[in-house]
């Protein structure tokens, strides 16, 4: 019903990839009830599996992930800027155990913005990498039989740190989305190579090397959705164009008037693998497993015929 919606900038959503995006498991019917804890945000769902991975869900690798709130903040917010001109000062600032993102601006001068604690947001963090910052590992969708795990790693085109989504823990649980996540040192880099620059307001920003691309639905996510246009998302969180190829190091133009918040329904666009975000109270007004099959067997109880064998089908 809503194969009208893009899996890609260049793509679409199959049928049952969303029929499984819509189906609860018995325990998130449960953590989606109103006024229950833990609080849910939302959930992010790999396209292309029908809800489930080939190998099976493994670990912190898996066909969909539910972001709840954490038992205690972990998000962190823009604070002190330096100006680098030495590669051991900007080391020597990286290594202080605090958040931070380098902007590499040539050989003698570097941009290290420090990132302080939020008390009022979480963060969650999106990518290939299996290291310990990762909450949710996203590997490539590969057709056919191409699902050895290590063909994915080695050719990957998705980031090992793609991005990050920040959660508001204060209703209505407001979810952000950023390019780029912080490593196990706790920092982003930016190197020459990177698209890069200074805003007119003094803040540093860029993107990854080849992009997070967010589409959102036109009309909210029901059967007369249709597909909205694609955007790329910057490290700090801004909207623009697309690039005229995926890895340009030009930007595209920003688009002032659109933001980073997730919608129920927007599209995920990794490089290599698309996630739909599901929001919590978009989930709770879904069909649940015992809908389906109710359905199921009203369709058995009329005992329909196939028109070709003309034997019952059940």
């Amino acid at each position: 019903a809503r194969s009208g919606l893009a899996s890609a900038a260049d793509g679409t959503v199959a049928t049952g990839d969303l029929a499984a995006a819509l189906m609860f498991s018995p325990s998130q019917e449960e953590h989606c009830a109103p006024n229950k804890e833990p609080v849910k945000y939302g959930e992010l769902v790999v396209l292309g599996y029908n809800g489930s991975l080939p190998n099976g869900d493994r670990g912190r690798r898996k066909s969909r992930f539910a972001l709840y709130k954490r038992p205690k903040a972990n998000g962190v917010k823009p604070s002190t800027v330096h100006v680098i001109s030495t590669p051991q000062a900007s080391k020597a600032i990286s290594c202080k155990g605090q958040h931070s993102i380098s902007y590499t601006l040539s050989r003698n001068q570097t941009v290290v913005v420090e990132y302080t604690h939020d008390k009022d947001t979480d963060m969650f963090q999106v990518g290939r990498s299996t290291e310990s910052p990762i909450d949710f590992v996203v590997t490539d969708t590969l057709s056919g039989s191409q699902n050895n795990d290590e063909t994915q790693i080695t050719q990957s085109t998705i980031s090992r740190f793609a991005c990050r989504i920040v959660c508001d823990r204060s209703p209505p649980y407001t979810a952000r989305i950023f390019a780029a996540g912080f490593d196990s040192s706790k920092n982003i880099f930016l190197g020459e190579k990177a698209a890069k620059w200074k805003n007119p307001d003094g803040h540093m920003d860029g993107l990854t090397t080849n992009g997070v691309l967010v589409m959102h639905p036109k009309g909210g996510f029901t059967e007369e959705s249709k597909p909205g246009v694609w955007r790329e998302i910057s490290v700090c969180g801004d909207v623009y164009t697309l690039r005229e190829t995926r890895s340009a190091q030009q930007r595209g133009k920003l688009v002032e008037n659109e933001t980073n918040v997730l919608q129920d329904g927007s599209l995920i666009d990794l490089c290599g693998a698309t996630l739909l975000w599901r929001t919590a109270d978009g989930l709770f007004h879904t069909p649940t497993q015992k809908h389906i099959e109710a359905l199921r067997q009203e369709i058995n109880a009329a005992r329909p015929q196939c028109p070709v064998g003309l034997n019952t089908l059940a």
